[in-house]
């Protein structure tokens, strides 16, 4: 079945100067080069010559607004068997340069053929000296030609078929995706019914072109995975094998090495391919209250105590020096050690046991008390977050950093990684695509897996996730790293060259414009949220309402107690040390 249009150039214009022949195939030809992106033009290679300046051959290859290529061929062969034109799509349109005597056989390059583009026949005998006989053959020849591409009232015969199939019956498959749920009778294991995004398409494509929606059965191979014959199973097996008419679930629009035999529809929505790793594990409740505020609130905590101790340090020798106060018996190293001990006494909220003579260090220290609550109103509020909403460690943020944990990455399907980390765009994609793993078990569920034993990373559409595994993400099991190294639009795939490919694709545009397939694509995501987020929150309320601080939860003050204890019993050590020291020199010294 021709899909293209058929244009015959049988003029007699060779008596007209060039540029008026010029002028009147611009106004004869410029509605349907309007369409054409670009043209082969082809030359008879036994009068390569004589075509090259055929004055309607010329007007193709100089026609400034149409990229075009120039090829030889034998008008006794048909053009999809001319050796020269390897590699030149079905799709392409063509001008050929033909001799009437071939054209008048419908023969070789004049043949009815399969092509899905416009293509132009050049007549380069003089038509104006055809006896009778001749004009006769050559009108029946072209209303022949016309009639078999053309119908009448001037539609296209892809138009005419395609965009009212009347019922005709045509096989399509939707198995199981983000945006298909094909159900399966547990007990026959048939298809029962489908939901989804896919099949809301797939209703609309069927009620909008008028064809019987012939529902097969989801093929349990899913896309389709390459064996080392190099045959196909999955959907591409079927569509490759004839089993198939159009899939309605989304591809990846990707090489998928079947260029010849499957096409794909125009892009009905775009998704990332991201890596899913474990989430970081629990900080642990002995050491949880030091992760309950940031390290630049702990270090201006810190920094500040000595800060202070040095200021009031700065006060005492300056009181020393004007004799404001006195202090005998007392070195200035002893008094500035426990200026730094009752800076940190004060700094924690305790009392002091006294206070200094000078004022001004007094009402210093008043400062420290009010800073002091500061602090400590930050880390008591802190510490009632993280005890009721725990922390985790540094999750990993970067493709780097998910090379450096060394866990391995797994797959499911091959179209997933066979482009995921080319090696040669970088040291660090060609050390990750050493990490694939491939696990041939659709129905293994590598999410839980990851999410329950950890110790390995997975490869997922990021809607798949947020959609499927939404759950695990909300009870922080798994944690998507948020470089994905793989964006993707995503397509439906049918036959190539498939004569309702034309109808399809107009009609998902039609859909996409009046901006339904992202109203449904929507619609399903707020649906599963909203049935997620609430058995989330059930068990949340739950768990919150049991929710007690324990004794494991006072951990780090016990230990903080132990350590306490066990520096006081070094420095009581190395004073009674130093007390003997100091009482033996004395000894001597009499």
């Amino acid at each position: 079945m021709a899909n293209g249009w058929l244009h015959l150039l049988l003029l007699a214009l060779g008596c007209l100067s060039c540029q008026t022949r010029r002028a009147q195939l611009d106004v004869l030809l410029a509605e349907p080069m309007r369409s054409i992106p670009f043209l082969h033009v082809l030359l008879r290679r036994d009068q390569l010559q004589e075509d090259a300046r055929n004055g309607h051959a010329m007007w193709f290859m100089q026609h400034a607004d149409m990229p075009h290529s120039v090829h030889s061929y034998m008008e006794e062969q048909p053009v999809e068997m001319a050796s020269s034109l390897v590699g030149v799509d079905s799709r392409d349109s063509f001008a050929l340069v033909i001799s009437l005597a071939q054209l008048i056989s419908n023969r070789g390059a004049a043949s009815i053929t399969e092509r899905a583009g416009v293509y132009f026949y050049i007549v380069a005998d003089a038509l104006d000296s055809l006896r009778p006989e001749e004009q006769l053959q050559l009108a029946h020849s072209c209303r022949q030609l016309w009639t078999q591409h053309r119908y009448a009232g001037g539609e296209a015969l892809p138009h005419l078929l395609f965009h009212d199939m009347k019922g005709y019956p045509l096989r399509v498959q939707i198995f199981k995706s983000v945006y298909s749920r094909p159900k399966l009778d547990p007990q026959t294991g048939l298809l029962r019914r489908i939901t989804g995004v896919d099949w809301e398409v797939a209703k609309e494509i069927g009620e909008l072109l008028n064809f019987t929606m012939l529902l097969q059965q989801p093929d349990k191979n899913y896309f389709g995975e390459r064996s080392a014959n190099g045959s196909y199973n999955g959907a591409i097996g079927s569509i490759l094998n004839d089993g198939l008419d159009i899939c309605l679930t989304g591809f990846f629009v990707k090489d998928y090495l079947v260029q010849d035999y499957m096409d794909f529809t125009v892009t009905v929505y775009d998704d990332k391919l991201c890596i899913y790793v474990p989430k970081a594990s629990r900080i642990p409740q002995s050491i949880l209250p030091i992760f309950a505020v940031g390290y630049d609130i702990w270090l201006g905590f810190i920094l500040m105590a000595f800060i202070c101790a040095l200021i009031w340090l700065l006060l005492r020798v300056i009181n020393l020096q004007l004799h404001i106060v006195r202090i005998t018996g007392r070195r200035l190293w002893q008094q500035a050690l426990g200026i730094v001990v009752d800076t940190w006494v004060v700094w924690v909220r305790v009392n002091l046991s006294h206070l200094p003579d000078s004022y001004a260090e007094r009402m210093f220290i008043g400062s420290l008390c009010l800073v002091s609550v500061i602090f400590g109103a930050i880390f008591e509020s802190s510490l009632a977050t993280v005890y009721i909403h725990p922390l985790h460690y540094k999750d990993i943020i970067t493709l780097q950093d998910l090379d450096e944990s060394g866990l391995k990455v797994v797959y499911k399907y091959s179209s997933m990684a066979d482009d995921l980390f080319f090696s040669e765009t970088s040291p660090l994609y060609a050390s990750l695509n050493k990490k694939l793993r491939w696990n041939p078990d659709l129905n293994a569920d590598v999410t839980n897996e990851v999410a329950t034993s950890g110790g390995k990373a997975g490869v997922s559409r990021y809607s798949s996730l947020m959609m499927e595994s939404v759950n695990f993400l909300l009870m922080r099991r798994i944690w998507v790293v948020p470089e994905c190294p793989k964006y993707y639009t995503i397509s439906y795939v049918m036959p190539r060259d498939a004569p309702w490919e034309e109808a399809v694709n107009a009609q998902l545009l039609r859909l996409l414009n009046a901006g339904l397939i992202p109203k449904w694509i929507q619609d399903q995501k707020y649906k599963v949220t909203v049935e997620t987020r609430t058995a989330l929150f059930h068990a949340e309320a739950e768990a919150s309402q049991i929710r007690v601080l324990t004794i494991g939860d006072l951990q780090l003050a016990f230990y903080v107690v132990i350590g306490g204890t066990i520096i006081a019993s070094l420095g009581f050590l190395a004073e009674h040390a130093w007390a003997r020291r100091r009482l033996h020199q004395a000894a001597k010294n009499l």
